[in-house]
């Protein structure tokens, strides 16, 4: 993200918090911000009991907030295989699944949900008078610094998000350097394990861009998830094919998903089988909407360009 784009951003958010009555320190409260579903979320004083049940919110929580004042945070992020704070949440006492009941118990003054959370949930524990914000998972870099900014209004630690949206902002602009003068965009394509791609409106589209590769999913007029065939992939012929290291139920094995792949008579063709640019990469970064956003960037980057990044 550019520093307009982040003072843009940090405007945006400012004239929010203004509007609800919460000034533009750290000190401000009482202050009052709505959420992503529109709804107003009122804190009297900065949260001590914090619960996110979310691995996005996990991450950048790390970040801001002292470890005591965490209450909860999601399961998901002691699992190294999606998490960038697996060695720091294994230790942490208390994580959770997302069951109402056991948030409820541990009697937090804010909880962080993500917008995909069912809203009978949600509403079930703002009947049990549980203060909940719902953000809206970012897909790209402008909604990734408003979420920072977000969060880090809401435990009073603006300082600290602000430096963190800088140092993305400095590791962006670090592959944009390097990549200042290349003129052909090596093409891409993110195929998953039960044949689908990442395409138009994604995330990973957002890190493609950043990376300055074509992803070739979008550019054939894809949107959002599509199932893409083998004819289709041949047909496409990028010049790059990432594979995932991770699965949801730990079902599928990436290395013999990739010797699986490699070796389809159907693909022989392919020139990143000939070329062997076909590559399992690390989802905890590609699948990230934190800021370790930044981290996939830099690997994808480092893929398509390796004679820039050695």
């Amino acid at each position: 993200m550019s520093s307009h784009l982040l003072r843009r951003a940090a405007s945006a958010l400012l004239a929010v918090a203004l509007a609800f009555g919460a000034s533009a320190t750290d000190k401000s409260f009482p202050l009052t911000l709505k959420d992503a579903g529109g709804t107003p979320v009122t804190l009297a004083t900065p949260p001590k009991a914090i619960i996110s049940i979310t691995l996005p919110s996990d991450e950048i929580l790390v970040e801001l907030v002292d470890k005591s004042r965490l209450r909860a945070i999601d399961s998901f992020a002691a699992d190294p295989g999606i998490s960038n704070i697996a060695e720091w949440a294994r230790t942490f006492p208390n994580k959770i699944a997302g069951e109402k009941e056991k948030i409820i118990a541990l009697q937090p003054d804010l909880v962080f949900v993500a917008s995909w959370k069912e809203p009978e949930f949600v509403a079930a524990l703002r009947e049990a008078k549980v203060p909940v914000f719902v953000f809206k998972t970012p897909d790209n870099f402008d909604e990734l610094g408003a979420l920072i900014l977000q969060m880090a209004t809401l435990t009073g630690e603006t300082a600290k998000g602000k430096s963190l949206m800088a140092s993305v902002d400095n590791r962006l602009a670090n592959v944009a350097a390097k990549l200042k003068g290349t003129t052909k965009k090596p093409t891409v394509l993110s195929y998953s394990f039960w044949g689908s791609t990442f395409a138009k409106g994604t995330s990973f589209q957002a890190l493609v861009e950043k990376a300055g590769l074509v992803n070739v999913a979008t550019k054939a007029g894809m949107v959002g998830w599509p199932q893409v065939s083998k004819e289709q992939i041949l047909a496409l012929n990028p010049d790059l094919i990432v594979l995932p290291s991770w699965s949801y139920d730990g079902s599928s094995d990436p290395q013999k998903f990739l010797a699986e792949f490699v070796s389809d008579p159907v693909f022989a063709s392919l020139g990143a089988i000939k070329n062997k640019r076909v590559i399992v990469m690390q989802d905890k970064h590609l699948q990230a909407t934190s800021q370790y956003m930044a981290d996939a960037v830099e690997d994808l980057a480092r893929a398509g360009y390796p004679e820039l990044f050695r």
